[in-house]
């Protein structure tokens, strides 16, 4: 939860710094801007909801398995540095090739692909992202037909929420 507050707050901060820039090149640049950063903050909490009521539900089905290690062995060997397995039995290099082999083989093809787009197609066509896109749609229609459309401004408001979750992100190492 934490984290949450932490992207939150610095997705206001870079929009403050878009508002103030956007007063200083005018009216357009300000109403192009705020229209695609409400717009593209809609759409990404609106796919983080659906995800997470995805991740929910397939919890509830016990298509994912519940994590094995109690809350202490979490809390005392958080990286799992100390597992109960004997070191001394090192995979050789030729194991290790197989090893990546078959996770290779594991991840790749159209098949898999296509498995994953129909396990995740409630999420994808959620009744609230769709809406959330059909509101960023409908604005940029609505700012263009009122001449309001700065293209670079409406640039820089789509690109604020996804750049700071991105340098966020690549922050966070849980």
């Amino acid at each position: 939860m934490r984290s949450i507050k932490k992207l939150l707050y610095w997705i206001i901060v870079a929009d403050l710094f878009l508002v103030a820039f956007s007063l200083r090149q005018g009216m357009s640049w300000l109403i192009s801007s705020q229209t695609a950063f409400f717009s593209s903050l809609l759409v990404t909490v609106a796919s983080f909801y659906a995800y997470k009521l995805l991740v929910q539900k397939k919890i509830a089905n016990g298509d994912i398995p519940p994590e094995e290690r109690d809350e202490l062995d979490v809390i005392e060997d958080k990286h799992e540095l100390y597992d109960d397995e004997d070191h001394e039995n090192r995979d050789t290099v030729a194991d290790l090739k197989a090893v990546i082999k078959e996770e290779r083989a594991k991840i790749g093809g159209i098949k898999n692909s296509a498995q994953n787009i129909a396990k995740t197609f409630g999420a994808i066509i959620s009744p609230l992202r769709v809406a959330s896109y059909i509101v960023l749609i409908l604005g940029f229609l609505y700012i263009n037909r009122h001449g309001y459309l700065n293209i670079w401004a409406y640039v820089a408001g789509l690109t604020v929420v996804p750049v700071v979750s991105m340098f966020l992100g690549r922050g966070v190492k849980e």
